[in-house]
This record gives C-alpha cells, structure tokens and sequence, in this order.
C-alpha cells in the first residue's frame, strides 16, 4: 500500500481546539493526523471536562488498532480480556481490536492520547 502523500507539520498547543466528542465529560483535541494520513489514523488528546460521575458506559469499537497514554491523572479502565486495571500518568494500554470496555472512574486531571487506526470507526454501546 502506498502512503498517502501529506506535508510535515507541528501541532502546537497555543493553537488547540478544543471540542466536546464521543463522550459528554471530555474535551478532545484533534492532533491532526487523521487528515494528515486521508484517516488511516487518528491521533487526538483526551482530558477530563469535569469529575467523574460513574461510569462511562460498556461499550467497543470496531477498528483496527487502539492504544493510549495516559499524560496526567489516573483511571479505572475494565477491559473484557484482561479484567480490570488502574492506571497512572506515564502507562500506557492496548486495547484489542473491538473489545469491550468501560471506563470505570478518572481523575479530574485526567488527560490521555490516543491513537487509533482507522482515523474514523463505529462505537457500539454493548451489555454486560
């Protein structure tokens, strides 16, 4: 497969917007590559809008790759194939591609990259 072709370039943060998304207590912030690769990839940053009020909601994703990193704060994340885990700034965690999962509780600093592959995909609420 060929690469498509894009110029270089830096995402500075004086120059973020910020935009409510899939999930109502998170502000995200477009890194630009989803548009950089023609969507083969979407690299965008996640952070807390306000507290945790319960969680998120059990859902999955159907996608290719699915990977973060937490940069501030901490979260309870329950992933179906590996159980439930707790995670600070500076970890990192995959998700296999189209499990279920649920965000349990964050921090009110939380703040996460991720990275997904393709850029867009379908999100479907699931039961437990």
């Amino acid at each position: 497969m060929t690469a498509p072709s894009s110029k270089s370039f830096a995402a500075h943060i004086k120059e973020a917007d910020w935009a409510k998304g899939l999930r109502p207590h998170f502000l995200y912030r477009d890194l630009g590559m989803k548009n950089a690769t023609h969507g083969r990839v979407m690299a965008h940053v996640i952070k807390a809008d306000q507290s945790c009020d319960g969680p998120g909601g059990y859902h999955s994703h159907k996608l290719e790759f699915q990977m973060n990193y937490l940069l501030n704060g901490w979260a309870r994340i329950d992933l179906e194939d590996a159980g439930e885990i707790r995670v600070e700034a500076g970890d990192a965690w995959y998700q296999a591609p189209g499990i279920k999962h649920e965000l349990l509780e964050f921090s009110d600093d939380f703040e996460v990259i991720e990275i997904t592959i393709p850029g867009d995909f379908p999100t479907f609420e699931e039961k437990r």
